[in-house]
């Protein structure tokens, strides 16, 4: 479940898990300030109020996709996509994704998405001459707590 606490500040996550034995939820964490965003309606009435609402999806493999797309701040856009996993009693980051791009120049854009527990993955970037540059993300796998995630970790594996 994604908390907003206040108006401007990150949100907190938490975690619930189902009881092996009950048909109810348990606490499994909660990990502060860790998502930007901005929920509709919450500090200022109306529909089209926040482009910036994070979304949380559960994957068929157990694990949890955590998207928070791009703050309307400036012409560079950069949505975020997390894989989160449980491991060994604390919730990791399994994958990170995301897509750039510049609403100003057509010229500026470019992805990556790599698995953070391998090390691998693919990138590409838009190039001023407007062909892309393909790349293979190949760096050393970790198992990084969510808690504990930066997002530079996962755009210098990718080459930014």
């Amino acid at each position: 479940m994604i908390v907003e606490t206040e108006p401007g500040s990150p949100m907190d996550l938490y975690f619930f898990l189902k009881d092996r034995d009950g048909d109810f939820l348990k606490p499994a964490g909660i990990v502060h300030d860790q998502i930007d965003g901005e929920w509709k309606d919450y500090d200022r009435p109306g529909p089209a109020t926040s482009d910036t609402e994070p979304e949380l999806t559960a994957l068929p493999n157990g694990s949890i996709k955590l998207y928070i797309p791009a703050m309307e701040i400036g012409s560079e856009r950069t949505n975020k996509t997390l894989t989160l996993a449980w491991r060994n009693g604390t919730f990791v980051v399994a994958g990170f994704a995301y897509e750039y791009w510049d609403y100003m120049d057509d010229n500026v854009a470019g992805d990556c998405d790599y698995n953070v527990l391998t090390g691998k993955g693919n990138s590409s970037k838009k190039l001023a001459d407007g062909t892309t540059r393909q790349a293979t993300v190949s760096v050393e796998g970790k198992v990084i707590p969510f808690a504990e995630w930066t997002p530079g970790t996962g755009f210098s594996a990718c080459g930014e």
